[in-house]
Parts: structure tokens; sequence; C-alpha cells
């Protein structure tokens, strides 16, 4: 005996994550930006602009729709309490479906002991949602919600992994009357999100478990008892990422100053993916018994942003094997010393390094499109430099301001407790050290005493031989044509730009390789 219904109402509604803004116009995913529910894609917000173009799928029908239209998202910051407000105005005009819904939100933030972070959101107050079907209107009656995460900032990167649980129940009406049915819609979503931010991109992944349940309400079952008519269920794994990526422009005239230069490139990569099964429905739109699976994905780019990098002169070492990856760091200025003095084969100092470092794993960048509240304005006379860390760095030295970020990230530390050695030598196995201390991903080694497939495995130092195996699980530092990864061997500043080349793209394009691709299988 088939189940029947009239085709009214799978009202499944699932909000996806875009971009946010940071200085320069950029874009970086984040978590919640678009809101807590749904399943859409959004153009990621861009500067000057209050909404964003927004698309979601919704199952109304009984098979997938796609709504289009707008998102305006307002979020403050109070001490900490972050208030969001989310208003969606989305339509399909050749189904006859407009929605419109705002939702706001509020986010504690509480700083626990090692430095995480725990986030614990709320509804700030009841929401609205309507969804008008031609002359079948959903109204909102209820929304159970409750989300939270734990963030986990390291030197350059700020990682983070939560789980959403909501329930929405909706009445269903016929002819614009919401009480003409009083049939009730509810969705219940389970999911887990991971994500992280950081300067040269980021990345945002979640999946979610969707129950649905279409109940005829008691009066309209002529017996008193609320009946389920039908039911169905929804996973939906959706992805947001900010991929940053340089491209070589070589100049056509012969007559110009400088050959060419390095472009780069950034834009928003959006994913969605879905698997429902619902049921089918006769010729009179009624509901049987057999459900039907329904799968699809979408994907969204944003129109990019590029910006063209300084052009180095470096002559000196044209064809040489490492002159790639020099331009690169100059035209990042992540070195920023005369090109002209640039020596391939002279060895790299801690300095230098500590410099290089210090712009090429910058501090995550703040959301500039939240508002905060105002800062007290100190009295009196400003405040006084900080004091030198190090007896042999002083305030006038050349790369002072850098190596005291490095230090108070965490990225590099002394040789002992009063001395930097700025003019010390690198080695491979301090570059691994302070590459994978910047990523925060020293808790990837399984413990000390991990072993590496670098040939010279015996010779690696205790103190970097987690850091090495890191950077050869990752693909950061790879072995020369025999194998060997010579932790010992200083690093000359050909070999050091080769290594944050290698390590800035990590952070460009690969990191997030561990949370799309092995998620969203698009």
């Amino acid at each position: 005996m088939k189940r029947r219904m009239r085709l009214a109402a799978a009202v499944i509604v699932f909000t996806y994550v875009c971009s946010l803004v940071y200085p320069g116009g950029a874009v970086y995913a984040s978590d919640g930006a678009n809101g807590f529910d749904g399943a859409g894609i959004s153009s990621g917000e861009t500067a000057g602009r209050d909404a964003v173009d927004f698309q979601e799928y919704t199952f109304i029908t009984g098979s997938p729709v796609l709504l289009k239209g707008s998102l305006v998202v307002t979020r403050s910051d109070r001490a900490g309490n972050m208030t969001s407000v989310y208003a969606y105005r989305l339509s399909n005009a050749a189904r006859n479906i407009q929605l419109t819904r705002e939702i706001s939100y509020t986010t504690v933030s509480t700083l626990k002991d090692g430095g995480q972070t725990v986030t614990e959101t709320s509804l700030a107050r009841e929401p609205s949602e309507k969804i008008v079907v031609g002359a079948q209107t959903y109204t909102l009656r209820r929304m159970d919600f409750s989300r939270t995460s734990l963030i986990d900032a390291k030197p350059a990167v700020s990682y983070y992994s939560g789980n959403t649980w909501y329930r929405k129940q909706y009445e269903a009406g016929g002819g614009g009357v919401t009480s003409a049915s009083g049939n009730i819609m509810t969705v219940e979503a389970t999911g887990q999100y991971y994500g992280f931010d950081q300067a040269w991109g980021s990345a945002y992944v979640e999946d979610t478990q969707y129950m649905l349940e279409y109940t005829q309400s008691a009066s309209g079952a002529g017996d008193g008892a609320a009946r389920e008519l039908w039911s169905g269920t929804a996973d939906v794994k959706r992805s947001q990422t900010v991929i940053t990526e340089l491209r070589y422009v070589e100049n056509e005239p012969q007559a110009i100053s400088f050959r060419g230069g390095f472009l780069e490139t950034r834009r928003s990569d959006g994913v969605l993916e879905y698997n429902a099964r619902l049921p089918e429905f006769d010729s009179s739109g009624m509901a049987m018994e057999r459900l039907r699976r329904y799968t699809d994905s979408a994907q969204v780019t944003t129109f990019p942003s590029i910006k063209r990098l300084v052009s180095p002169d470096l002559r000196q070492i044209r064809a040489h094997w490492a002159e790639e990856s020099v331009s690169k760091l100059y035209g990042l200025e992540i070195y920023k010393t005369r090109p002209s003095e640039f020596s391939p084969d002279q060895y790299i100092t801690r300095g230098k390094f500590a410099a290089a470092l210090s712009a090429a794993a910058p501090p995550v960048p703040e959301d500039q499109s939240v508002r905060r509240g105002r800062a007290a304005r100190p009295r009196g006379r400003a405040a006084a430099a900080p004091a030198p860390s190090f007896n042999d760095v002083p305030a006038g030295h050349e790369y002072f301001s850098q190596i005291e970020d490095v230090y108070a990230r965490g990225i590099m530390f002394p040789i002992d407790k009063n001395e930097f050695a700025p003019n010390q030598k690198v080695r491979v196995a301090d570059a691994a050290v302070a590459f994978v201390r910047a990523l925060g991903l020293e808790a990837v080694a399984s413990g000390h005493g991990a072993v590496t497939e670098f040939a010279d495995d015996a010779g690696i130092p205790e103190y970097a031989r987690d850091a090495l195996y890191v950077a050869q699980k990752i693909g950061l530092l790879r072995g020369d044509e025999r194998g060997n990864i010579n932790p010992l061997k200083e690093v000359t500043d050909a070999e050091a730009a080769v290594m944050i080349v290698r390590f800035v793209e990590y952070m460009m394009k690969d990191l997030k390789l561990d949370y799309r691709d092995y998620i969203i299988n698009f």
C-alpha cells in the first residue's frame, strides 16, 4: 500500500560558508560567514559591497531546485562576543519559489589554558523564515540550534574544527494562509566541519547529515493522532577554499627596462556535493513508498583578484637553477635587500632567515568585515618601544623587528637565554624546525623517535627529528638524488630561496588538499 500525500513540502535549506575580506581586498574562507544552516554557495564578500550573490538548493518540489539571490551579513564583536545577522532573499522565477530568511546568532569565545579557544554559538533571538511555492507557504515555527568549535591558533595558521546540530519545524499552508493545513515539516541536521585561515589561502569543509520528516497534523488526520506522511535523508558535503597562485608574465617588447614579472592571482572556489533519498511521487502528486536517490554537485569560482609583483633586476644569477625562486621572493617582498647584492652561494644567516620567515609566514589576518568595539584611547605619552629580547640584536639591528616577531610567535628561538646569534649560519635541520613551527604541525609527527624515509635518517639530530618527519610527510623538503636530506648541511641563499618558496606555495595551494580533496570528491 502506498503512503500518499499531496506533493507539498520537503524543505531542506542548507547554508554554506562564504569568503571574508582581509586587507588588500582579497578573500578567505571562514567558519560561519554565511550562517550555520543551509546548502548554498556564495560569491564571497567584496570590499565596498554589503550583499553577496548567493545560491542554495531546496528540495521543496520533491526534486532539487536552485534558488538564487542575495545575502547580507552583518557582524559585530564586543569583548569577544560576536553577534551575526544573516538576511537572505532568494528565488527561482521558473518554479515560482521565493525564500526570505533572517537569523541572528551569538557566539561566545573562551580562551582556554594552552592557548586554544572554544566557541559556542546559539540563537540570539527567534529567527524568521518563509518559503512560498506558488499558492503554498511554509513558515518556520520553531528552530533549536547549537554549534561549537575548537580553534587552535598557531604562528602562521589558525586551525579549527567543530560540530553543529539544529532542528527546524515548518508549518505548511495553502493559499498563503499557514493555518489552512497545519502540516509540519521537520528538518534535523548534524554536521562536523574543519578549516583553517592564514594569509596565503584558507579552507572550510563540512559534512552534514539531514533527516526529514513530513507529518500530517492531528486535526488533519481525522483521528486525532499526528501521522507521518513521508521521510527522507540527505548527506551534504561542501567546501570553500581560497587559492593564491603565481604565474610569470613575459614582456613582449624588447626595448623595456624589465623582462617580465610574476602575476599573483587569488580566487575563491566553492564546491557543493549532495546525496539525497526522497520519496517518489505519482502523477497526482502523491508520495509513494519507494525512495528515489538524488545526487549532484555544483561549483562556483569567484572572479579572481590579480596583482603584479615587483620585478627585480637579478642579472647576476640569470639562468641559475634558483633564479625563479629568488625572483618570486623579491616579487613577494619576502626578500627586501637590494637584488643586485644577492649572492646565491653565500650562506644564509639566522638573522636573514628570520626576516624572510617573518614575511613568508605572517600572522593570520583579522577579518575586516567584523565591526568591532572601539578600543580605549591611551592617555599620556605613547608607549615606549619594547626592550630588545637579545643582547646581540639591539633595537638598531637591520633585522630587529623581524627577529622579535618570529621569537614572539614561537617560530625561531635563541641559541641560549640571551643570544639569538643573527650571524650564525642556518642548517637544513634548523630550517625544517622553523617551517613546521610556523605551520603548527608538530603534532603530525608520531612522537619522539619518528623515523623518516631519508637515506641518512640516522644522522638527523634529535631536536629536528619530528620536524623533518613532518616536512617530508607534507612535501616541504625532499632528499637529494641519493635520498639524503643532509640535516647538518649549512644552507646557501639559493637553497634557502627554494625552501622558502616551497613553504609559501604549500600554504598557498597544498595545505587545502587535506581539507577539500579528501572530503569532496570533485
